[in-house]
């Protein structure tokens, strides 16, 4: 794919396909696959986090690379929010929550070193 144009589309498709799974996986975590360790939640997620870096990719020589780079950033940072969440859920583990706690430190953990690196690659850009 050598046009802007096409790039660009592409890059738009990627990204809204990417947050819609991203935010899936959270629903997948709490509903079909419930338990204390959502594996299907955690590579849905993988998933969607892969795909937003895909977009970001097909248009980082372009000038839509920033806003692409936003877009991934902000879920990265909203998914390094989870590892708070899980961290909680794991100290409040004796009222049975029911939450998905292996799902929220794994996607945290995973968010936040993603978000430590691909900042570090976009400065250096």
């Amino acid at each position: 794919m050598t046009s802007p144009f096409l790039r660009g589309v592409a890059c738009v498709i990627l990204a809204l396909v990417g947050g819609a799974l991203f935010l899936f996986s959270v629903a997948v975590a709490f509903g079909w696959d419930r338990g204390p360790f959502s594996v299907i939640g955690i590579v849905i997620a993988i998933s969607g986090l892969g795909l937003m870096f895909g977009a970001y990719w097909l248009v980082r020589t372009l000038n839509g690379a920033p806003l692409a780079a936003v877009c991934l950033k902000v879920a990265l940072g909203l998914g390094s929010t989870f590892l708070l969440v899980g961290l909680i859920a794991l100290f409040l583990r004796g009222q049975d929550l029911g939450t998905p706690t292996g799902y929220f430190l794994a996607v945290g953990c995973l968010c936040v070193i993603a978000f430590q690196r691909f900042h570090s690659y976009t400065r250096e850009h």
